[in-house]
């Protein structure tokens, strides 16, 4: 299933591309959530230094992430969640977690649990400005990985994307320090991977044994539906992504589709391809989508 299709076909330009999101559509629980809530267990365990931090500093927010997301998901999500008794159920798992956390819970604990109920990343913000990540669990990274960007405020964090320092840095900050409780965001993020595989926290050179035959089906868009919402008690800022991967033949079984994705691709700068890690293959896709 394609949730998403990002590709317009327009010349490429730098943008937030921020729409009002509605808080009931908040979190994306969908039938995978089984398959990859295991990988995130695993994940928390073998990769934790990659993939999760949390210090005791972020305890406040934390709690109350914790407490916000156990109330909203047995009421948004009956399908896949449960509240039994004073416990919250994941009902693709089987897992139960209390839903009123003990006094002396830790951020890392507190954390550690929300990242389980959820296919989401996430990171915690800092309520007062330059909004620096504080916290976070990221298991399914898009070459990237959270110690490389713990601390850093947006300008830091966005610095390698091509043109954003120039055009979305300044804007961005400013949004992000500004951001109200009553004013929820989203935006669509957008790469292509010559892989499935959701847990990707390197640069890689990418394949070389693809050939126009088999681009389509190798490579998979990879599109991460991000929110961002301040906490009204602690005035953290949550920032979550939803990553959703699609094989490309898939993406391009309607004709119009077909048409808009290369479009796309034709229309990227050297520079954005090459940092989105797509130069070893976008002229094969352009020639098996023409």
């Amino acid at each position: 299933m394609l949730p998403y299709f990002p590709f317009t076909g327009e010349p490429y330009e730098p943008t937030m591309g921020l729409k009002t999101l509605d808080l009931a559509t908040w979190i994306e629980p969908d039938a995978a959530q089984g398959e990859q809530l295991r990988l995130k267990a695993d994940l928390l365990v073998r990769e934790r230094d990659l993939v999760f931090r949390a210090p005791d500093d972020t305890g406040p927010a934390c709690r109350e992430l914790y407490l916000l997301l156990a109330d909203h998901l047995p009421r948004q999500h009956p399908a896949f969640y449960r509240r039994d008794t004073d416990q919250l159920r994941v009902l693709s798992t089987g897992r139960t977690f209390p839903l009123q956390p003990r006094e002396d819970a830790s951020a890392d604990d507190l954390l550690s649990s929300v990242a389980l109920w959820i296919q989401e990343d996430l990171c915690l913000l800092s309520a007062t400005p330059p909004a620096k990540i504080v916290a976070g669990s990221v298991c399914f990274p898009s070459r990237w990985n959270l110690p490389e960007k713990f601390g850093l405020d947006a300008p830091a964090v966005h610095a390698p994307v091509p043109g954003f320092s120039k055009s979305l840095a300044k804007p961005t900050a400013h949004f992000l320090d500004r951001i109200t409780v009553d004013k929820p965001v989203w935006r669509l993020n957008w790469t292509l991977h010559d892989s499935d595989t959701l847990f990707a926290p390197h640069p890689v050179p990418g394949r070389t044994d693809l050939t126009e035959a088999t681009v389509l089906s190798a490579v998979h868009l990879r599109v991460e539906r991000q929110t961002l919402r301040r906490l009204p008690g602690t005035g953290a800022v949550v920032f979550t992504i939803r990553t959703h991967l699609t094989p490309l033949a898939e993406v391009i079984a309607q004709p119009e589709r077909r048409r808009l994705l290369h479009a796309t691709l034709a229309g990227l700068p050297g520079e954005v391809t090459a940092y989105k890690g797509m130069a070893t293959f976008i002229k094969l896709i352009l020639a098996a989508t023409k």
